[in-house]
C-alpha cells in the first residue's frame, strides 16, 4: 500500500471523493513490501481501521542514525472510480493528497499499489472534475508511474 508513502505520486488539493469504498477489516494490521522482507529493519506500514470509510496508516522507517524508527503519520480514504480503487492519502497535518490505484486481495492477503504519474499538469478545484479525469485515463498506462508495490503482512 504504500509506496504510497515511498515516490512522488500525483498530489490534489482534493480527493477522488470523500471515501465510497467501505475498508475491509483485513486491511488492519501490519504490512511490509514484498521487496523490503529480507532486510533486518526493513520499512513497514502500521494500518488501523477508523471507521467504515476511514483508515491510518503509521509508516515505520528505521533510523540507522540513532537505531529507532521515526514514524509518519497518513491518512487514507478509498474511491471508486467505475468499479476501480484509487486510494486518497494525506500525510497528517498535510494539505494534499496522494493518489494510487489500490487493490486488497484478501484472499492472497496482499496489497498492491501503482502511483498515478506526477506528470499531470491538471489542477481540479473538485473532487467530481478530479475523479471524471481519472475514469477518462485511468485505463492509459502512461497515467501511472513504472512503480507497482505488493505489500504483504509483516
Amino acid at each position: 500500500m504504500v509506496i504510497l508513502f515511498a515516490g512522488c505520486p500525483y498530489s490534489s488539493s482534493v480527493p477522488v471523493d470523500e471515501g465510497t469504498v467501505k475498508v475491509a477489516d483485513g486491511l488492519a494490521g501490519q504490512w511490509i513490501s514484498t521487496a523490503d522482507t529480507g532486510l533486518a529493519n526493513p520499512t513497514y506500514f502500521v494500518i488501523t481501521k477508523d471507521d467504515k470509510f476511514h483508515v491510518t496508516a503509521k509508516k515505520k522507517e528505521f533510523s540507522s542514525t540513532d537505531s529507532t524508527y521515526a514514524e509518519t503519520i497518513y491518512h487514507l480514504t478509498f474511491s471508486d472510480v467505475d468499479g476501480e480503487t484509487f486510494m486518497n492519502a494525506m500525510e497528517d497535518q498535510g494539505t494534499t493528497y496522494s493518489l494510487f490505484k489500490f487493490k486488497y486481495d484478501e484472499k492472497s492477503g496482499e496489497i498492491t499499489t501503482s502511483e498515478v504519474t506526477d506528470y499531470i499538469k491538471e489542477v481540479f478545484s473538485t473532487s467530481k472534475e478530479l475523479k471524471a479525469f481519472i475514469a477518462k485515463n485511468k485505463s492509459n498506462s502512461y497515467f501511472y508511474t513504472n512503480t507497482s508495490d505488493t505489500y504483504i503482512r509483516k
